[in-house]
């Protein structure tokens, strides 16, 4: 038993030899590094220089982008149908829900491409005229600008370009050109991939976030509020068309009934001015049938002015709002690069890599120089 307590000791003393030993290696390596790059002190200064220049420049030339975010929440109460009498069953209507589009549904309407072509196409107010949102957006681009710089100058007439369309307010969708359609649909697509976010802020809250960024203030303010009103107008109307069909039907027979109801008290003022004085029991019978008939149709109207009232009520239950809680204002939040912060990330970059490229030097001249020796050897 002591014999195997003396080899445990042995081998626990070696491990702690070999510890030590690749401790004091490894120190001796980080201070050999260290030694060898303060001899190239001025190569990693001059490249640290190198890089602040890069790093200002980049932060001088490079484009900032602006974002516009809202933060909403959806509202509404699903209707009841229970006060809907009889009557409104009969005539196969009620009041429904229409819930084609769920609150988590909204995230995707947001992101739909025939929303944000129809925002495209929306008017905006620029420089005190009304145009297109995506004549903005071209505007924003610089694509104006260059298309007045080419003119007068030759150009294929065979090749259709940016400059040679426009999009004029209030033009017929289904007139568009395909040169039209094709810029519509790289914009509305760069926009849905690029541009616009929707997220669900917390899986447990019903708050949820909308951001829109682009290189212009203004015009991310802008459409990104033209947007969310497109897609809560949209909402709002895909939610309610049952309930508004409903009202609009039922608002009909109302009128119908009504007419007759009319039409039989004109037949009661008739019938009495052309039989004062007449007396028999056909008169009495008509008269009768008449005041019948004007007695249905009342107890019918006023029923259908209750249901109809009941429906309109319904409506308003069901109708969903999309509540903004936050919503942008300027200045925008921008990721704008500053001079000092692009020259200390470029220098520090530019530092940190020279490092890394001339220990990597040193390791490839050592291991190089021990093959030699190994082979002199």
């Amino acid at each position: 038993m002591s014999e195997l307590n003396d080899i445990m000791k042995l081998l626990n003393d070696g491990e702690g030899k070999e510890s030590k030993l690749s401790m004091k290696e490894i120190a001796s390596m980080v201070k050999k590094y260290i030694l060898a790059l303060w001899g190239k002190k001025w190569l990693v200064v001059a490249a640290g220089i190198i890089g602040g220049i890069i790093g200002l420049i980049y932060a001088y030339n490079r484009k900032t982008t602006y974002t516009a975010e809202y933060t909403f929440t959806i509202g509404g109460s699903s209707p009841t149908s229970g006060g809907i009498s009889g009557l409104s069953s009969l005539l196969n209507l009620g009041s429904g829900s229409m819930d084609a589009f769920s609150g988590d549904n909204v995230l995707e309407l947001i992101k739909s491409y025939a929303l944000i072509e129809k925002t495209l196409l929306s008017p905006v107010e620029y420089k005190g005229d009304s145009i297109t949102f995506i004549e903005y957006a071209l505007i924003c681009d610089s694509v104006r600008a260059d298309c007045q710089k080419r003119t007068g100058k030759g150009k294929d007439s065979d090749i259709v370009s940016v400059c040679d369309v426009e999009f004029p307010l209030y033009q017929e969708r289904e007139t568009f050109s395909r040169a039209q359609d094709s810029i519509l649909k790289v914009m509305a697509g760069n926009f849905m991939k690029s541009n616009i976010v929707a997220i669900r802020k917390d899986k447990k809250l019903s708050l949820m976030i909308y951001t829109f960024s682009h290189t212009n203030e203004e015009f991310a303010k802008e459409f990104s509020s033209a947007h969310l009103k497109e897609v809560s107008q949209f909402y709002i109307d895909t939610k309610t068309s049952l309930a508004r069909k409903n009202i609009e039907t039922f608002q009909e027979k109302a009128d119908s009934v009504r007419r007759k109801l009319d039409q039989c008290f004109s037949r009661r003022a008739s019938f009495a001015d052309a039989n004062r004085n007449a007396s028999g029991q056909m008169v009495s019978v008509t008269q009768w049938k008449i005041e019948t008939d004007i007695q249905i149709l009342s107890n019918t109207y006023t029923e259908m002015l209750k249901n109809l009232e009941v429906l309109k009520l319904d409506l308003a239950k069901e109708t969903p709002f999309i509540q903004v809680i936050d919503k942008p204002r300027y200045p925008l939040s921008n990721d704008k690069m500053r001079k000092l912060k692009g020259i200390i990330a470029g220098g520090f970059l530019g530092g940190f890599l020279s490092c890394m490229g001339l220990i990597a030097f040193f390791i490839f001249c050592e291991m190089k120089n021990k093959m030699n020796a190994e082979e002199e050897e």
